[in-house]
């Protein structure tokens, strides 16, 4: 039987622009503007740097776009290097199953759009498809704890992120080739098979983060394409990769897994808009009461240096090693840290790579801030299974206590600034306009350096009307963009 593979596989390779609602098409091209910043956010950095160097040293044919470069290079290592520095800051948006999509997912789909002169709605088609497979393949294998009668009792010995960013890269990359039914069933028994290992409980007991962390985005996202690639030249696959006893589910760690939450409105009910946006550069599970901290500072007008002691009151998965760490000794290892975190927004640092630069990092005040800041147990939500639906969780509250003038102030933020399912809380056009800005060294307006300013106006414009334009003028502008950022981009 194959029943749910051949399913998952003929909604992939017939799904068209015309069958999306309007306001999938407004995301998907929310996300990829959202993602292109994250990216460009990161050419600067030291591993930003190295996947650059390395896709140099590869080579290929000319045929897609490398950010913050002006040489292009081959799909699978522009998908590489692409998705790779979208997750370099950790600023990437969250599925409500602990996973970044919209890293493999924008440009596993992007790279092949290049190869293959697809159209704007193309693109859009296969970010929204391929987000959809991963979101779904996330929620069929369910979290990576143990659930009896509605509570934790234990953790997976094995998990992570790593397979359901692959797969919807898989599912993008799929879409956007052109791959018939029969050649898409084959795709994903290609790219499920070689997807990378379930490394989670090694991240969790690491207090230094290795330069991909728990999963490298690169590489879900290279083999995505692979997959794709492969099929429509004739590669096999397993045909029931997602079928019978010793289905993908099983052999990737999960305990048991959930039918009815991979195929449930299939078509109709699309994930994407679950997403969540990031506002700043850290872990989601810091943005929980890093959204109650900031409340708290607008609301008393609260200086960095009338608080004497954070109090941070964090979710069951938020109170490893990592996040207690109030002295960080890497950039990477600080995006997990509550307490830099923290103090990097006491003292409005702009919320983008600067967060990370050895200036910011080694700022006397910045680590006196961080010594204040200790981590609790957030009460409300010891019980973590109570915070989920079909494999997902879409409130998990966090809080703080700030001592500041005498007094304690306190708050709970049940959702996290970027969530979609509250007014409150819903990351607007502007700010994702405003991060992307921010991301590629400009202020939040854009109203800096005129001729990055003007690059970046562009590329926005660009994103917001792709429905209307093709591909080959998102890159032009991105190339634009390359050329006015400054020299480690190139």
């Amino acid at each position: 039987m194959t029943s749910l593979t051949q399913r998952l596989a003929d909604f992939v390779a017939k799904t068209r622009f015309d069958d999306l609602p309007s306001p999938v098409v407004a995301e998907s091209k929310r996300l990829l503007l959202d993602t292109l910043g994250c990216a460009l956010g990161a050419v600067g950095t030291d591993s930003g740097r190295i996947a650059l160097e390395y896709v140099s040293t590869l080579g290929g044919n000319p045929d897609a776009t490398i950010l913050g470069k002006t040489q292009r290079s081959s799909v699978t290592a522009a998908a590489y290097a692409n998705a790779r520095l979208a997750n370099v800051l950790d600023a990437d948006d969250t599925f409500p199953t602990s996973t970044h999509f919209g890293n493999a997912t924008v440009f596993s789909a992007l790279a092949l759009a290049e190869l293959y002169r697809r159209s704007g709605r193309d693109l859009l088609t296969a970010i929204a498809v391929g987000f959809d497979v991963g979101a779904r393949i996330g929620s069929w294998m369910g979290a990576p704890m143990q659930i009896e009668n509605g509570k934790v009792i234990g953790w997976n010995e094995l998990g992570g992120p790593a397979a359901t960013i692959t797969w919807a890269a898989i599912g993008a990359s799929t879409n956007i080739a052109g791959l018939d039914a029969k050649q898409a069933n084959h795709a994903f028994g290609i790219g499920g098979s070689n997807s990378p290992q379930p490394t989670l409980r090694k991240w969790a007991e690491s207090v230094e983060q290795p330069m991909y962390k728990y999963a490298d985005a690169g590489w879900c996202a290279e083999t995505g394409v692979s997959a794709a690639l492969l099929a429509r030249l004739g590669s096999t696959g397993f045909k029931d990769i997602l079928d019978g006893q010793n289905a993908f589910w099983k052999f990737y760690g999960s305990p048991t897994h959930d039918d009815e939450a991979l195929m449930a409105g299939l078509g109709s009910d699309w994930q994407i808009l679950n997403t969540t946006y990031k506002p700043w550069p850290c872990c989601r599970w810091i943005h929980h009461p890093l959204t109650a901290f900031t409340q708290l500072r607008a609301q008393h007008e609260l200086r960095p240096e009338e608080i004497e002691r954070v109090t941070v009151r964090a979710n069951p998965f938020a109170l490893t090693s990592i996040f207690r760490e109030q002295q960080p000794g890497d950039p990477l290892s600080a995006e997990f840290s509550h307490a830099h975190a923290f103090a990097a927004v006491a003292y409005d640092v702009p919320a983008g790579p600067r967060w990370y630069e050895q200036q910011t990092m080694r700022d006397e005040r910045i680590a006196a801030f961080r010594n204040r800041v200790e981590v609790v147990p957030e009460p409300t939500s010891s019980n973590i299974a109570e915070w989920m639906t079909g494999g997902q969780w879409r409130g998990v509250p966090g809080g703080v206590d700030i001592h500041a003038r005498g007094q304690i102030f306190s708050a709970t933020a049940d959702h996290s600034l970027g969530d979609p399912w509250t007014h409150a809380t819903l990351f607007s056009d502007e700010q994702i306009y405003g991060k992307f800005n921010v991301m590629i060294g400009l202020d939040e307006r854009g109203e800096a350096a005129p001729a990055l300013a003007n690059a970046a106006r562009e590329v926005i414009e660009v994103v917001m009307t792709l429905d209307d334009s093709q591909t080959g003028r998102l890159a032009d502008s991105l190339t634009t963009l390359a050329r006015s950022m400054p020299d480690p981009a190139r």
